[in-house]
């Protein structure tokens, strides 16, 4: 007896050459009506014969390439061409499965897209073809998951998947994702590749990438925010929402604390907000306890890029030596600070003491003034972090801890010290927009301590590591405008002699350290780590492990990601790495270092996308010192001969600028190029690209005994 539902295939016949199809009839009857008797009948009988009054409809399916086709319900199942018959209005879902090596590329006929499952409804005989590719000759693999509820899609075709899955694509190809979330839920942000992403992220392939979408349920009470934007530029915002360059609305949980970032397009600047937002900072806090507009406003960047003005004599003609050991730091408004050493020639030139001169926007230099406290023959003061704040107030950090302010009306105010804290040294030091200090001690192990805007007294240690007695050193520190920090440092591993790099986020308190790396090679000494944040607390860091260079993404909501490897085995291991790394609020970053032996690179980092592949900055260059204005514009400021290798002349300061998006230009001299030589070059450089330069040069040439201090602003 046959049951509803049973499959009749008749026997293979041939289609001409070698190809071959098969005819399968599927039967959706409650009884099925033969026209002879099982066993009797004519030999040439193959099997039951349908009824004309129950019908059928024929779906034809091609394979172009190398791949098969199978269907649900049963009766497709091919790599080169089938037939089957299904009963009319019936829902027949194909998949497409490539061979090894191969790809699913598309459907055609009455299948469309580029997924490989396709549904189709037999009311009518239908035809479909799949098309399968050889990947490219060179492929890099995106893998990408999915917490909570939600999909994620690429264009072009290879990720679509719900959970976790990979996907190989052409070297350098764009690869879009988009996320879709279930019902009931919503994306809250991205993380690996796509940190800082709007509602698609962009991810470009030059190297193998990781992806995560975040998605969670979907708050009980939505509130509206609406952004216009005037000009041209891209706001977006933090968890995922918002993302245009002209009007959108998003809803967010009653509540939820929205972080906006305005990012102005190539040749464009950010203005300011407008609504609920106000200033002129690119990044935005907005709680949501009703609905919301804001305005965020862009405009041509009409303003020439900052040039370095003519260089002049900062310390005093008659004084006698200047010692290499000199600070440099710059205010939000302009303002400037120098410290450096000098000989007074009492009694035979060897007595040093430490000078400071302060410089005035739109005023000029101060006389310059000795440093009270600070004299002696043959010793060094000069070391450690120097700080400015808006109200021009310089804070000096040495690396014992000692700390001085130097106020413009009262000059430098008496030392104070933090707490005492054993084998310690300062390694990092952060000023926030309120001129409050965070800095970390390393030695044997990492602590915090902070010291408010304007306060003279620091308040308790705190522990960042967790060690124990193993050795934790080269803290580096990061702050974010939204109030939290992060930290990373070498830590020696349990049972041998290498470091691996930790890291501890600030929220309020310190968390538990993690480790960042997964290399067996060393994290070196002389290749400090670095650590950069943006406003939505999103970090990076960069260190050197073995002879090559590394770096993580930290995401807000989703934690670090993998470690990176780059410049794979290029960095010398006789010569230190020279790490320097800025980011700004947008969450744009650069960093540069050096290669082999004295070569310059650099890196950019957009959000969303990554980092982009390593680029020479110039073929020779120490004391490289990076800043970056707001847009995400760099400056590096270097020191190196009029060329390298087979260098002419001595050593000279040079400048190069990096708009955001474009190339390094070409170098610029900050001071005359006569190869006299450089002693050592210090800069620092504000958000608004303005900066300052001050370097120790010989006076004549030939002559090394009598050293001066020469400085330079950038406007």
């Amino acid at each position: 007896m046959y049951k509803s539902g049973v499959l009749f295939s008749d026997s293979a016949k041939k289609w001409g050459g070698s190809l071959r199809a098969t005819r399968v009839s599927v039967l959706l009857g409650s009884a099925l009506l033969l026209s002879a008797c099982i066993g009797g009948g004519d030999d040439n009988n193959t099997g039951p014969v349908l009824p004309p009054s129950l019908g059928i409809n024929t779906l034809s399916v091609s394979v172009a390439g190398t791949g098969s086709v199978v269907s649900a319900p049963a009766g497709i199942s091919c790599d080169a061409r089938c037939i089957a018959d299904f009963a009319p209005d019936s829902t027949v879902t194909l998949t497409a499965s490539p061979a090894a090596g191969q790809l699913f590329t598309s459907w055609g006929g009455d299948c469309a897209g580029t997924t490989p499952t396709c549904t189709v409804t037999m009311q009518a005989a239908r035809t479909v073809t799949a098309s399968f590719n050889a990947p490219a000759a060179s492929t890099v693999s995106l893998a990408v998951s999915v917490s909570g509820g939600g999909s994620l899609r690429s264009t072009p075709a290879g990720i679509d998947c719900g959970s976790n899955c990979t996907a190989a694509f052409p070297a350098d190809t764009s690869v879009v994702l988009s996320a879709t979330p279930f019902v009931g839920q919503v994306q809250t942000g991205w993380g690996g590749a796509c940190v800082g992403a709007g509602q698609t992220c962009t991810v470009v392939m030059s190297q193998a990438r990781t992806a995560s979408a975040l998605f969670a349920a979907a708050p009980a009470v939505l509130r509206t925010l609406t952004v216009t934007s005037t000009g041209s530029g891209l706001v977006r915002s933090q968890p995922v929402g918002i993302d245009c360059g002209s009007v959108c609305s998003a809803g967010f949980g009653d509540g939820a604390n929205v972080v906006l970032t305005a990012a102005p397009n190539a040749g464009q600047r950010f203005n300011g907000w407008t609504g609920s937002c106000s200033g002129s900072t690119p990044t935005c806090a907005v709680a949501m306890s009703s609905n919301l507009s804001v305005g965020a406003s862009f405009a041509s960047a009409a303003a020439a890029a900052p040039v370095w003005q003519t260089p002049q004599l900062l310390e005093t003609n008659n004084d006698f030596n200047v010692t290499d050991n000199v600070l440099t730091a710059i205010a939000a408004n302009g303002n400037a600070f120098v410290i450096w050493e000098q000989s007074d020639g009492v009694p035979s030139g060897d007595t040093i003491k430490v000078f400071s001169r302060r410089y005035v926007a739109g005023t000029g230099w101060d006389a310059a003034v000795v440093v009270p406290g600070l004299s002696g023959r043959n010793v060094s003061f000069v070391d450690g972090t120097l700080l400015m704040d808006a109200a021009g107030t310089a804070t000096w950090l040495r690396p014992n801890f000692e700390t001085r302010r130097f106020t413009a009306g009262a000059g430098s105010g008496a030392p104070f010290v933090p707490p005492a804290l054993a084998s310690s040294v300062l390694t990092g030091a952060v000023m926030d927009a309120s001129g409050a200090i965070t800095i970390l001690s390393s030695g044997a192990d990492v602590y915090s301590n902070t010291l408010a805007a304007n306060a003279t007294s620091w308040q308790a240690w705190a522990r960042v590591d967790a060690s124990g007695a193993l050795d934790a050193r080269d803290a580096a520190l990061a702050s974010s405008a939204n109030g939290t920090a992060m930290a990373i440092w070498r830590e020696q591993n349990p049972g041998d002699a290498n470091y691996s790099i930790k890291a501890a986020r600030f929220t309020g308190s310190w968390q538990a350290p993690q480790t960042l790396d997964s290399s067996f090679d060393n994290v070196n000494f002389d290749g400090r780590p670095r650590v950069a944040m943006d406003a939505s607390g999103n970090a990076i860091a960069v260190w050197r492990q073995g002879d090559s260079l590394y770096y993580n993404v930290f995401n807000a909501a989703s934690g670090w990601g993998s470690a990176v490897q780059v410049d794979a085995n290029a960095v010398d291991s006789s010569f230190s790495a020279r790490i320097s790394l800025r980011m700004t609020e947008s969450g744009r970053a650069v960093v540069i270092w050096n290669s082999g032996l004295f070569a310059v690179k650099s890196m950019q980092y957009t959000p969303g996308t990554g980092f982009s592949a390593p680029t020479v900055v110039n073929t020779y260059g120490v004391d490289t010192q990076l800043g970056l204005d707001a847009e995400g514009n760099a400056t590096v400021v270097y020191v190196a001969p009029d060329k390298w290798p087979n260098p002419t002349t001595g050593a000279d300061v040079y400048a190069r600028r990096l708009p955001w998006g474009g190339t390094w230009s070409a170098a610029t001299p900050v001071e005359p190029v006569d190869g006299l030589g450089i002693d050592i070059a210090k800069t620092s450089i504000n958000t608004a690209g303005q900066g300052i330069a001050a370097w120790v040069r010989g006076d004549v040439s030939g002559r090394s005994a009598r050293k001066s201090l020469w400085v330079s602003l950038q406007r």
